[in-house]
C-alpha cells in the first residue's frame, strides 16, 4: 500500500524538460569553468553530456506538525519517461530534534548551539525495480547517483545563484539529470552494492539515547573544535554499533552535549576508577532528566576526559570504565572514556557495549524529528591532525610507508620533529575520508581511488574559522599580525572544489621607527647565521660572513632568508624565511603597494592603511587614500651655478612630499644631494652612479638615477624624494665650466614638490553610520562632518565651508550571518497610469543554509526589519495639466474605453527616441532625441501637438551592446636578432577583449587560432660585412643505426674571401654544425647469458645517441647543441657495462647497464631538451646494502638515494637532466636502469633559458623581448659528460651599463657540484673552471638589450 501511494503522488510531477539547444547553450555559457565542473565533472562545455531539467517532489510520509522535521521522507523525480523514487528512513538520524549543544562557561553563563535538521544521508531506491543508489536529501534537494539498467543517472541540484538563469522554465527547485555508462569493472561492483533495506539485520533494533559530557580538560585541548571532534568520534562509534555481527542492532541518538569549560566540584576523576565512576553517575542525575518521557532524557551519560585512567594494579592501558549492564540501572547508567585520539570512537562503542549488555530496556523509539547528514571525519581531520591528537602537538604524518601495509591500515607518525627517519604506529586505521594519494581517500582501512569509491557525492572544500591574530612580529619598524584559516572544514574531496578567497589576513603593527634601518634589520638576521656551517660538500663544513642579498634577489626569493656571503659573491638561503614584517623588494611591478613586507616567506604588498593586498595608496600629500587637497604643489627651474663648485639651489622644507627634480644637461653639470650636511649623492666633483638612500627597503627613500645615450654619455638626471621630509635635505648642482662657452654648459633643472596647506584647522572627516542590517551583508552610510584639528572635536559644518564637502556614499558592511531574513517577490502593477503611485509587493520569510533557501514561518524573521508591503512607483511622465481634479474624474470614466482623453481630445507628450549606437559591439554613444507621440497609442505625430510644452534638448547617452569578441593584439616587434643580414624580430601576440572600457588579457584559446599573427617576423638592418662559412659534412659517426655528422665553422670576409678571427662574426646568425644521420639498420645483437644484466639489456643497448627522429631542426632548436659537439656522443656499438661510466646519454629512451663496472664510483648523465623531463625505472639491482653500496639520483629539482627495494621503483627528475651515481664495493654488483623522456608536466624553465650539451660551445647573452624590460632572469645550463669538468673563457664582455639602470648589470656563474657562485660585471674578461660536469650561467634581467653584450666559449676539460 505504501508503494502504491507513493506512485500515485509522483505521477503529478512535471516531466524532465528537454529544452531547446539555444537555451541550453545560454545556460552553459553563463556558468564559469568551476560551475560546469561542479555540475558535470568536466571543465569544458564541449564535453558536457546531454542533460534534462526536472523538479523533484518530496512529500513527508507522516503528517508534519508546525516546523517539525519529517520522520520518513519520500522523494521522486521523472526523466526520460522513467520514474526514480527514493525513501529516506528515520534510522539514519544521529541527532534528535531536541538536541542542543551546551557549552558551560561558568556557573552563570553558558552557550547554546542548536543543529539544524531535515537532512538524510542515504536513500533506499523504490523505483525503478532493481536499482541501487547513493542519494542524499537535504531541505528539498536531492544529490547523488542512481545505477539502473547498466547506466548511471547523476542528480545535481541547481544552486540558488544559478536558478535565475532558468526562471523562464517555471521551476522553483530545478535539478540537473544526466546519464553515463558504467565501466565493466564498476558494473560488477555495482551488482554487489546492496540496498540499505537488504543490509538490515533480522533481529530487533535497539535505540540508545545518549548524553555526552566533555570535561574541561577536553575543551582545554580541543578549544572551539570540541563539538566537531566529539561528533566525529561519536559517528565512528555509532557506525560500529550498527554492525549486524553484534547480534543487537543499535541506533545511537544524541540527546544533549555539555562542554564544560570549568571543573565541576562534584565530578572527581582520579586513579580510583570506582570512585570516579560513582562521582560521574551521581552528578549526571542533575543534568540528565530522570523522567523517561522527558524529550531530553538519555539512557546513558557518556563523560569524556583526558585524564590517564588506570586499574588498581597500576595498569594504564585502560581506556574506559562502566558498570556491566548498567544502562537499565537508575544509578549506573553512565560511562567514562579517555580521549586518546580518533580511537575514542572505538572506545565509546566498546564501553556502550559493556553498559548495555543484553538488555531489553532500549526498545523505546526516541523523538526522531531531526537528522544530520553522514560525513567522512577524515575530510575534517587530515593525517597530520590525527597524529597531533594521538601523539602530541609536534607529531606529523609519516613521510614514508611500508609497501607491505596499506597506508590507511595503521596511523603512522613522526613523533620527534628532528627525526624523520623513524615512525611510531598506532594500531588504528586512518579515518575514512583521509587523503592518501592523488585523488585517493581512505575507506575502511584501504586507500581507494574515486573509481573504487563510486558512486560518491562530491564534497566541496569549506573554510575553517579564522585563527586568533598572532602577536606583532616586530617591536618597531612595522611588524605584522596575521591570522589564518584552512580549507579543511571539510577538505575538498571526490572531485569537489577548493575553497575560494584568501587563507591569510595580515595587517601592519608597531610602525614606529627603529634605531636601525630596514636593510640593517635584514642584514642582522643574516649575520645571526655566521656560526651556522654551510656544507658545500657532504664532508667539509664551511663558514662565511653573511649579509643581506638586496640587489641580488627580489620578491619571494629574497624573503626565503636569502643572504650573500661577504667577499665571496654568492648567495644562498640560510633559513626558511625572514621574520614577518622584514621589508622586501618586489620582482613584479604590478604587485607593488605602499609597503612590501615578507609574510610567511613571501613578499606581499600592503596598502598605506596597513592592510595586506588592500591596494590603498598615498596621495601626493602622503595622506592615505587622500584626494590631494591637503597640500599645494610648488614648482620652479634653475639654470645658474658656479664653475667647479657645488651650489645649493633647493632646500626642502619640513614635511615636503613627492619631490621630483630633473637635469636635462648632465654632460657638463650634475646633481648632488646632501642630508644633514653629508653627501648621499655625488659630492666629489663627478657624476654619481645610481643611488637609493638609505636603501631600496626603506619606507622613505631618496632615489637618484642617471640615463645614458647609446654612446654611454649622460642624457638625463632624476632625483625622487618620497617624503614627508623630517631632516635637512639640500639639492645642489655642480658646473664643470663657467659662462665662457655660453648657455650650452648651463644646467637645465626643473623641480616640483608638495607642501602642506597652511591654516588647515578645520577639515572634513568621514563618519560612518549604522549598518543597514542586523545580520548578513548590508550597507552603511558614510557622511563627512567638520572637524577641528586643534581641539580634536566635531563642530558645525559652517567652519569647513571654505573647502568642498565630500559627497556622501554607501559602503558595504557585514554582520553575523543571517539565519532568517525577509525576501521580496516581484512587485505588482502600479496604481497610477502616469506619474507616481503605489504597488503591492509580497514578502516571505526564508532561511539560508548551505547555499540554498527555504520558506519558513514569518514569525522567525525580525518584525522590525520587515520591509513595507506597499512601495511607491512611477509610470512615465504625466502630460501638462494632468493633475486637475476634473481631469482625474475624466480619466476614471474613460479608462474602461482604453483611450485617454482630456477635454474631448487626445493627450500628446514628448517621448525620448534613441538613435543607433556608435559601435557595433562594446560601449559606445547614442543620441537621444524627443518626438511628439499620442499618450494612449504611442504613435508619433506632428510636434505642434505637444506645444506649448517646450521640446527637451537632445543629449548623448552611453550604450552598452554585447561585448566585442576576443581579438589578437600585437605589440611592436623588438630588436632584430641579427645586426646584419637576415634575422628575426620577436613580437608579442596576446589575446585581449574590451571589458567595461578596459582591455583584459584572456587565454589564447579564446581567440581564433587560424588568425593568430606570427610571433617572429623577418628583419634586415643592413647587409653583413662578414659571414660564417662552413666545411663539408663529415661521414656518419656510425656504421649502422643512428649517428651524427659534423662540420667546421669559420668567419669569412666576403670581399677578400679570407678567413678572419671569429670575433668579427659573433653577432651574425650561424647555421648548425651538428646534424643527425642514419647508416641503416644494425644486425641483431648476440646476448650472452652470463648475467642478469645482459638479459635485460638485450632489447635496448645503453648507448648515448641521438634518436632517429633527431633532424637538423630538432638538434638546433631542442637540444641547442654547440659547434663540434660530436665527441660528446660516443659511436654506436655493443656497450659493455664497463663502458658506460662517465658518459652523457642524449637519447629519448634507453637502457643503462651499470652492473659489473670496473670503477667503484660510476657516474652517468642523461640529458634532454628543456621542455622535457626524464624518468628512470630500475629494472634490476644487486647492490649489497649492508656493505654500504648505494645509488644516487640528482637533478636541479630533486635528490634521492637508496639501496633497498629498488627494483621496479620509478624516479622522476622533474627537469631535463639527471645524474646517476653508483657506489659499489663488491665486484659484479650494480643496477640496470631504463630511462625515458616525456613532455614536462610542469614548466620549470623560462622561455629565454638555454640548454647546452657537448664538449665545447658558445655562450651569448639573451635577446630583449618586445615590451621593454624583462621581468625574468635568463639562464644557460651546460652539461658535459660526467668524466669531464667545464672551463669558460669570456671572449667579449660589456656589462658596464649600471649607471643607466636602477641596479647594475652582472652575470652569475654557478658550479652545480658545489653550489658556489661567482659574480662578474663590467668589461673584464675572465676564465672560470668548474669542479664537476654541470654549470649554470644566470644573466641579470638588464643584460638583455643590444647595448649589453656577453660572448664566451666553454670546453670540456680533464678532471683534476
Amino acid at each position: 500500500m505504501l508503494v502504491s501511494l507513493v506512485i500515485w503522488a509522483l505521477v503529478m510531477l512535471p516531466l524532465g524538460s528537454c529544452w531547446p539547444s539555444p537555451s541550453r547553450e545560454k545556460f552553459l555559457s553563463a556558468l564559469d569553468a568551476e560551475d560546469v565542473f561542479s555540475y558535470f565533472g568536466t571543465s569544458s562545455v564541449s564535453d558536457v553530456p546531454e542533460f534534462v531539467l526536472a523538479e523533484p517532489t518530496c512529500p513527508c510520509r507522516e503528517e508534519q506538525i508546525g516546523l517539525m522535521s519529517c520522520r520518513i521522507q519520500h522523494c521522486s523525480v521523472e526523466a526520460w519517461g522513467e520514474l526514480y523514487a527514493f525513501e529516506f528512513l528515520e534510522d539514519h538520524a544521529l541527532l534528535s530534534s531536541s538536541f542542543v549543544s551546551n557549552q558551560v562557561v561558568n556557573s552563570s553563563f553558558s552557550l547554546l548551539k542548536r543543529f539544524s535538521g531535515n537532512c538524510f544521508a542515504g536513500g533506499n531506491p523504490l523505483r525503478p525495480p532493481g536499482a541501487v543508489c547513493r542519494v542524499t536529501y537535504c531541505e528539498g534537494q536531492l544529490q547523488g547517483v542512481v545505477i539502473a539498467d547498466e547506466e548511471k543517472i547523476h542528480i545535481r541540484p541547481v544552486r540558488s545563484k544559478d536558478v535565475a538563469l532558468l526562471k523562464d522554465l517555471g521551476f522553483s527547485r530545478p535539478h540537473i539529470l544526466f546519464r553515463s555508462a558504467i565501466r565493466e569493472a564498476n558494473t560488477a561492483r555495482a551488482g554487489r552494492f546492496p540496498s540499505r533495506l537488504q543490509k538490515r539485520a533480522e533481529g530487533a533494533v535497539k535505540h540508545l539515547e545518549l548524553m555526552v559530557i566533555a570535561g574541561p580538560d577536553v575543551y582545554l585541548y580541543h578549544k572551539e573544535d570540541t563539538e566537531r571532534y566529539i561528533l566525529a568520534n561519536l559517528n565512528i562509534g555509532a557506525e560500529l554499533l550498527r554492525d549486524a555481527s553484534l547480534g543487537a542492532h543499535f541506533r545511537v541518538h544524541l540527546m544533549q552535549m555539555l562542554v564544560l569549560r570549568e571543573p565541576e566540584a562534584e565530578v572527581n576523576i582520579t586513579t580510583n576508577i570506582t570512585s570516579s565512576l560513582i562521582s560521574v553517575c551521581e552528578w549526571s542525575k542533575k543534568v540528565n532528566p530522570q523522567n523517561d518521557s522527558d524529550p531530553q532524557h538519555a539512557d546513558i551519560v557518556l563523560y569524556v576526559t583526558r585524564f590517564d585512567l588506570e586499574l588498581p594494579d597500576g595498569n594504564k592501558e585502560l581506556r574506559g570504565v562502566t558498570q556491566l549492564g548498567g544502562v537499565c540501572s537508575s544509578f549506573w547508567s553512565c560511562v567514562i572514556t579517555q580521549d586518546t585520539g580518533f580511537d575514542l570512537g572505538i572506545t565509546i562503542a566498546h564501553e556502550i557495549g559493556h553498559s548495555t549488555g543484553q538488555t531489553n530496556c532500549l526498545n523505546d523509539l526516541p523523538d526522531m524529528d531531526g537528522s544530520i547528514p553522514g560525513w567522512k571525519p577524515g575530510l575534517y581531520y587530515g593525517a597530520d591532525e590525527q597524529c597531533k591528537i594521538a601523539f602530541g602537538s609536534v607529531a606529523t604524518a609519516c613521510t614514508f610507508a611500508d609497501s607491505n601495509v596499506d597506508i590507511c591500515e595503521v596511523l603512522s607518525c613522526h613523533v620527534q620533529p628532528a627525526d624523520k627517519s623513524s615512525c611510531t604506529r598506532l594500531l588504528v586505521p586512518l579515518l575514512d575520508g583521509t587523503e592518501c594519494g592523488i585523488n585517493k581517500w581512505c575507506s575502511k582501512g584501504q586507500c581507494s581511488s574515486l573509481e573504487e569509491l563510486n558512486p560518491m557525492a562530491v564534497v566541496h572544500g569549506q573554510w575553517s574559522g579564522w585563527s586568533p591574530f598572532s602577536p606583532c612580529s616586530r617591536s618597531c619598524g612595522g611588524g605584522v599580525v596575521l591570522r589564518q584559516r584552512f580549507c579543511n572544514n571539510p577538505r575538498p574531496a571526490f572531485g569537489g572544489q577548493e575553497c575560494r578567497g584568501a587563507s591569510v589576513q595580515a595587517e601592519m603593527c608597531n610602525t614606529q621607527d627603529c634605531l636601525m634601518t630596514q636593510q640593517d634589520f635584514m642584514a642582522e638576521q643574516c649575520a645571526a647565521t655566521n656560526l651556522k656551517p654551510l656544507y658545500l660538500t657532504v664532508e667539509a663544513p664551511s663558514f662565511y660572513t653573511w649579509t643581506s642579498a638586496v640587489g641580488f634577489a627580489k620578491g619571494d626569493m629574497l624573503c626565503k632568508h636569502m643572504c650573500r656571503a661577504i667577499e665571496n659573491q654568492f648567495m644562498v638561503s640560510r633559513e626558511d624565511s625572514f621574520v614577518d614584517g622584514t621589508r622586501c623588494e618586489q620582482d613584479d611591478s604590478e604587485r607593488h603597494g605602499a609597503f612590501n613586507l615578507c609574510v610567511m616567506g613571501s613578499c606581499r604588498a600592503f596598502g598605506c592603511d596597513g592592510q595586506m593586498h588592500s591596494k590603498k595608496v598615498m596621495d601626493s600629500c602622503k595622506v592615505c587614500g587622500g584626494d590631494n587637497t591637503t597640500c599645494t604643489e610648488v614648482s620652479g627651474s634653475y639654470t645658474e651655478g658656479k664653475a667647479k663648485e657645488y651650489v645649493t639651489f633647493l632646500s626642502l622644507p619640513y614635511n615636503t612630499t613627492l619631490v621630483h627634480i630633473t637635469n636635462r644637461r648632465p654632460l657638463f653639470t650634475h646633481l648632488a644631494v646632501k642630508v644633514k650636511g653629508e653627501y648621499v649623492v655625488a659630492g666629489k666633483g663627478k657624476i654619481s652612479l645610481n643611488v637609493t638612500y638609505p636603501s631600496v627597503l626603506e619606507d622613505n627613500q631618496i632615489k637618484y638615477k642617471v640615463f645614458l645615450t647609446k654612446d654611454n654619455l649622460p642624457s638625463l638626471e632624476e632625483v625622487h624624494v618620497d617624503g614627508p621630509t623630517q631632516e635637512e635635505i639640500e639639492i645642489q648642482v655642480y658646473r664643470r665650466y663657467g659662462k665662457e662657452y655660453g648657455n650650452v654648459t648651463n644646467p637645465d633643472i626643473t623641480f616640483s614638490y608638495f607642501v602642506p596647506r597652511e591654516n588647515l584647522t578645520y577639515v572634513w572627516v568621514p563618519q560612518q553610520g549604522p549598518c543597514s542590517v542586523t545580520c548578513g551583508e548590508g550597507t552603511q552610510p558614510v557622511d563627512h562632518v567638520c572637524f577641528d584639528q586643534t581641539k580634536n572635536e566635531i563642530i558645525e559644518d559652517q567652519w569647513c565651508l571654505e573647502r568642498p564637502q565630500p559627497l556622501s556614499e554607501q559602503k558595504p558592511c557585514a554582520m553575523e550571518p543571517c539565519l532568517y531574513r525577509w525576501k521580496m517577490s516581484q512587485i505588482g502593477e502600479c496604481s497610477a497610469l502616469c506619474g507616481t503611485g503605489v504597488a503591492q509587493q509580497n514578502l516571505t520569510c526564508v532561511q539560508f543554509r548551505d547555499g540554498s533557501e527555504s520558506v519558513v514561518d514569518d514569525s522567525l524573521c525580525p518584525a522590525e526589519e520587515k520591509p513595507l508591503s506597499i512601495v511607491p512607483c512611477v509610470v512615465n511622465v504625466c502630460p501638462l495639466g494632468w493633475d486637475k481634479e476634473e481631469d482625474a474624474q475624466l480619466l476614471q470614466t474613460s479608462e474602461s474605453l482604453g483611450h485617454i482623453q482630456l477635454e474631448n481630445r487626445t493627450v500628446y507628450v514628448w517621448s525620448p527616441l534613441a538613435g543607433e549606437c556608435s559601435v557595433s559591439c562594446g560601449r559606445g554613444k547614442t543620441q537621444v532625441q524627443y518626438v511628439c507621440v499620442a499618450f494612449d497609442t504611442k504613435e508619433e505625430t506632428q510636434e505642434e501637438n505637444c506645444h506649448p510644452v517646450p521640446k527637451p534638448e537632445s543629449r548623448m547617452e552611453v550604450c552598452d551592446l554585447r561585448p566585442c569578441p576576443p581579438r589578437w593584439k600585437v605589440t611592436p616587434a623588438g630588436p632584430c636578432s641579427s645586426s646584419c643580414g637576415p634575422g628575426l624580430a620577436v613580437q608579442l601576440v596576446t589575446c585581449v577583449q574590451i571589458h567595461h572600457g578596459k582591455e583584459v588579457l584572456l587565454e589564447e584559446r579564446l581567440c581564433p587560432v587560424a588568425e593568430k599573427p606570427l610571433t617572429r617576423v623577418p628583419c634586415v638592418i643592413r647587409m653583413c660585412s662578414y659571414e660564417w662559412s662552413f666545411s663539408e659534412w663529415s661521414e656518419c659517426s656510425t656504421s649502422c643505426g643512428n649517428g651524427i655528422q659534423t662540420r667546421q665553422d669559420f668567419c669569412l670576409n666576403p670581399l677578400t674571401r679570407k678567413q678572419v678571427n671569429a670575433i668579427f662574426c659573433r653577432h651574425f646568425p650561424k647555421a648548425i654544425v651538428v646534424r643527425g644521420c642514419s647508416a641503416g639498420p644494425c644486425p641483431e645483437q648476440v646476448v650472452g647469458t652470463g648475467s642478469r644484466g645482459a638479459e635485460l639489456q638485450a632489447g635496448t643497448p645503453a648507448v648515448p645517441l641521438m634518436t632517429a627522429a633527431a633532424t637538423k631542426e630538432a638538434i638546433s632548436k631542442d637540444l641547442d647543441l654547440p659547434p663540434s659537439a660530436a665527441p660528446a656522443v660516443p659511436r654506436e656499438g655493443t656497450e659493455t657495462s664497463g663502458d658506460v661510466c662517465g658518459k652523457l646519454f642524449l637519447n629519448a629512451t634507453g637502457v643503462i647497464n651499470m652492473m659489473g663496472v670496473e670503477s667503484s664510483d660510476c657516474t652517468v648523465a642523461i640529458g634532454r631538451p628543456l621542455r622535457e623531463e626524464v624518468t628512470v625505472s630500475i629494472l634490476a639491482s644487486s647492490l649489497n646494502c649492508s656493505a654500504g653500496e648505494v645509488v644516487l639520483f640528482s637533478g636541479r629539482m630533486m635528490w634521492r638515494t637508496g639501496c633497498r627495494n629498488l627494483p621496479l621503483s620509478l624516479i622522476n627528475s622533474r627537469t631535463n637532466t639527471l645524474i646517476v651515481k653508483q657506489r659499489v664495493l663488491l665486484p659484479g654488483n650494480g643496477v640496470i636502469l631504463q630511462y625515458n623522456s616525456r613532455t614536462a608536466t610542469k614548466k620549470y624553465y623560462q622561455d629565454c633559458d638555454k640548454q647546452l650539451f657537448g664538449p665545447q660551445g658558445e655562450i651569448v647573452n639573451p635577446v630583449q623581448l618586445p615590451g621593454g624590460r624583462r621581468a625574468v632572469v635568463c639562464r644557460t645550463f651546460i652539461t658535459v659528460a660526467p668524466r669531464h669538468r667545464i672551463a669558460i673563457r669570456a671572449l667579449y664582455i660589456d656589462l658596464d651599463k649600471e649607471s643607466n639602470k636602477t641596479h647594475f648589470n652582472y652575470i652569475l656563474v654557478r658550479d652545480v657540484s658545489t653550489m658556489k657562485t661567482m659574480v662578474f660585471h663590467g668589461k673584464h674578461q675572465f676564465f672560470w673552471e668548474s669542479t664537476g660536469s654541470q654549470a649554470e650561467i644566470e644573466f641579470h634581467e638588464n643584460v638583455n638589450d643590444r647595448w649589453t653584450s656577453f660572448w664566451a666559449e666553454y670546453h670540456a676539460i680533464e678532471p683534476k
